[in-house]
């Protein structure tokens, strides 16, 4: 990792523990803090990555420092308006009948030193009972276009309904999995379990960001679970691979502090994931979306059967036998729609 990365993860790591472990980088260039600064943007850590800044003497120019700020800012604000609005929902649904929770998002937010500097986004509801009264629900509420499967604009925040809190590409070990959440559905360890699950369908897909890989090394620090029961969960969900390689990342990335479930793995599978994470993160979706605009139908479905196929076998290692199931699934999905 090169200087650039030990500055940023320095920021970054004070932003997430409040624990200084190291001297402050000292006379970075303002092309350097701009840099640092748009990989924080890049990654959805500018939040926290700010207020790491913020605890340190070290300070850009006043132009850019306002940007931080600024930032660091908007983050907050929007963090509150996702949570008066995720309350609003979850009330009315529970006026109808509906029973749901809220996943990722402020749900995971709650377990970061400062909540509100956790980057926002789209507001993720499950709904656990009542899944067949929800297009009426919402009908009635004036979203009258509203089908299973889409999303809503709720003013300035997109609010996605889900059935479940999360799915893996093996039907096997999917049957498996919503039978656990049927019967647990407030444990932590399994849920800390499905952001894993969740961050490795996104590896397979198009890669991930840091925001992802911090939610999971803040509930694993902070979070009280029982480690013994969370191994237990990630062998039965047979994630315990790659969980092993993300247990490796963060203890590369996010410095000492953490009690595993499972012995983190080093070496060049830590090494892949890097390269996942900051040389495709959110780039390669926006790639890949660019590409099959270019292209008609026949072309577009077959190009990305074709990728799919390549990104599986590249990223085997990482994915043992859940790449093999993502490469099914992705094919007769594109070959479906020739």
């Amino acid at each position: 990792m090169d200087e650039k990365y030990r500055h940023f993860f320095y920021f970054l790591r004070l932003g997430l523990w409040g624990e200084v472990d190291g001297p402050c980088p000292e006379g970075l260039s303002e092309d350097e803090w701009e840099e640092l600064f748009r990989l924080s943007r890049e990654q959805a850590v500018s939040g926290v990555w700010v207020d790491g800044v913020a605890q340190t003497v070290c300070r850009p120019s006043e132009r850019l420092w306002t940007q931080f700020v600024r930032q660091a800012a908007h983050i907050g604000q929007m963090n509150l308006l996702l949570q008066d609005t995720e309350k609003r929902w979850l009330n009315l649904l529970k006026e109808q009948g509906i029973e749901a929770e809220v996943f990722k998002g402020s749900s995971v937010g709650r377990w970061y030193r400062k909540p509100l500097m956790r980057s926002y986004g789209d507001i993720d509801l499950v709904v656990w009972k009542g899944w067949e009264k929800l297009a009426d629900c919402l009908h009635a509420n004036g979203y009258h276009d509203w089908r299973a499967g889409e999303s809503l604009l709720d003013g300035r925040v997109t609010v996605e309904w889900h059935p479940c809190r999360e799915k893996v590409y093996n039907p096997w070990v999917d049957s498996r999995l919503q039978r656990m959440l049927a019967t647990d559905r407030r444990g932590l360890e399994l849920y800390v379990a499905c952001l894993i699950l969740h961050l490795r369908r996104h590896v397979l897909s198009y890669g991930i960001g840091l925001k992802q890989v911090c939610d999971v090394a803040v509930m694993i620090r902070r979070a009280p679970m029982d480690r013994s029961r969370l191994a237990a969960v990630l062998r039965d969900l047979h994630v315990e691979t790659f969980s092993s390689i993300l247990f490796g990342l963060i203890e590369r990335w996010m410095g000492s502090g953490f009690c595993f479930p499972l012995p983190p793995r080093r070496g060049k599978t830590v090494d892949l994931l890097e390269r996942v994470v900051f040389g495709e993160g959110y780039h390669l979706k926006r790639e890949r979306e660019a590409l099959s605009a270019r292209r008609r139908m026949p072309e577009r479905v077959l190009g990305n059967a074709c990728f799919w196929i390549r990104r599986a076998v590249h990223l085997c290692r990482l994915v043992p036998g859940e790449s093999f199931f993502f490469i099914y699934a992705k094919c007769r999905e594109r070959i479906g729609r020739l």
